[in-house]
């Protein structure tokens, strides 16, 4: 790979709705390029023509000026009054950008084109790359998220193969980019009743009802605290029962269990239920809650006391009705949970 990708003093990025891409590429380069004097973060305009992700903009800064508050670069804000319309984009670049510029000085750009809509990505490349003139070299990379490498677009070579052993985020810190918060519950939990569910495990038989579906929760927490805490790349990679909030929203929402390796978040919800619909909505629920809180390629699991072609049925269901896939959507089921070599070996297959 070529030192020039991280020969670059002006880092553009293009922030759309999931602003937490353009904090991965930022922190990456914050990280491994010491020449870096400006991040350009361009968005929308809230107008009459679309929606802004000014909000998500302003989010991403504050969350990078505190990580890197000792480093010296500035932020630009530059919003596009039409982001689908390729001549005011190129208006909007040359108005807010290239004449800011000081013509004496060489401005190496590096675009990654990552966020924004389809049309920003594509309006912008071409302009940077074709109708743009600066005194220096433009280089442009894309982040493969669903196989969470970082990639030179002019090579095609591959800077980092897996970013989340580069990049992490605090929990707290990762809501906060989309706009949530969190407040860490603990509520009793009764003891004789966890150990007379985990010796229903140890029997293989699980039928007598329990009242509460915390019990799942604390055995499928307790295995991943054993199994596989120590390989997340945070301290505090491993979560139970937070309470979610946004400002302005009157109903807070909670989650089982969560996974946080890097910035990569995956979602478990817990459910004692052996009812294909129930256990359907629940899933439902989770992908909803983690693609809100952790972005579009955030992971779920669902836990159930389903039987395997049951669980696979319903796995099947949630990933063509969600727009899934089985590398971000997992069902389990009762047959897993007798198993545990078999159940943490499937779960850090999914996650790793």
């Amino acid at each position: 790979m070529s030192d020039k990708i991280f020969d670059f003093n002006h880092l553009v990025l293009l922030v759309g709705t999931n602003p937490l891409p353009n904090f991965i590429v930022a922190d990456y380069f914050l990280e491994h390029n010491e020449n870096i004097e400006t991040i350009w973060l361009i968005h929308s305009e809230d107008n009459n023509l679309q929606a802004g992700t000014n909000i998500q903009a302003d989010n991403l800064s504050k969350l990078l000026e505190k990580k890197w508050k000792g480093k010296k670069y500035k932020f630009e804000f530059l919003s596009l009054s039409d982001a689908s319309h390729a001549k005011r984009i190129r208006d909007d670049i040359q108005e807010k950008m290239i004449k800011k510029l000081d013509e004496r000085k060489e401005h190496r750009f590096h675009l990654n084109y990552t966020g924004g809509t389809k049309a920003m990505s594509t309006h912008l490349y071409w302009i940077l790359k074709k109708k743009i003139q600066t005194r220096g070299e433009k280089t442009y990379s894309y982040l493969d998220a669903r196989n969470f490498r970082l990639v030179d677009d002019d090579s095609d070579d591959v800077i980092v193969s897996d970013l989340r052993n580069e990049v992490s985020i605090e929990f707290e810190k990762l809501i906060e980019l989309h706009g949530f918060e969190c407040k860490q519950r603990k509520d009793p939990k009764n003891v004789r009743e966890f150990e007379e569910f985990k010796n229903c495990i140890r029997q293989k038989n699980i039928d007598r009802k329990f009242p509460n579906g915390w019990v799942l929760e604390d055995y499928v927490f307790g295995l991943l605290e054993k199994n596989i805490k120590s390989r997340l790349n945070n301290k505090n990679g491993l979560l139970q029962n937070p309470l979610i909030k946004r400002p302005g929203w009157r109903k807070n929402f909670e989650l089982d269990v969560l996974i946080l390796h890097g910035y990569h978040l995956t979602g478990i919800s817990c459910t004692l239920k052996d009812n294909m619909m129930e256990c359907k909505w629940k899933g439902f629920e989770i992908i909803h809650r983690i693609r809100q809180i952790g972005g579009d390629e955030s992971k779920v699991i669902l836990m159930t006391k389903l039987k395997s072609r049951d669980t696979k049925a319903v796995q099947d269901e949630l990933i063509h009705e969600t727009g899934g896939s089985r590398k971000n959507i997992l069902a389990m089921g009762v047959d897993d949970l007798f198993k545990e070599k078999q159940l943490i070996n499937k779960i850090s297959k999914f996650i790793f």
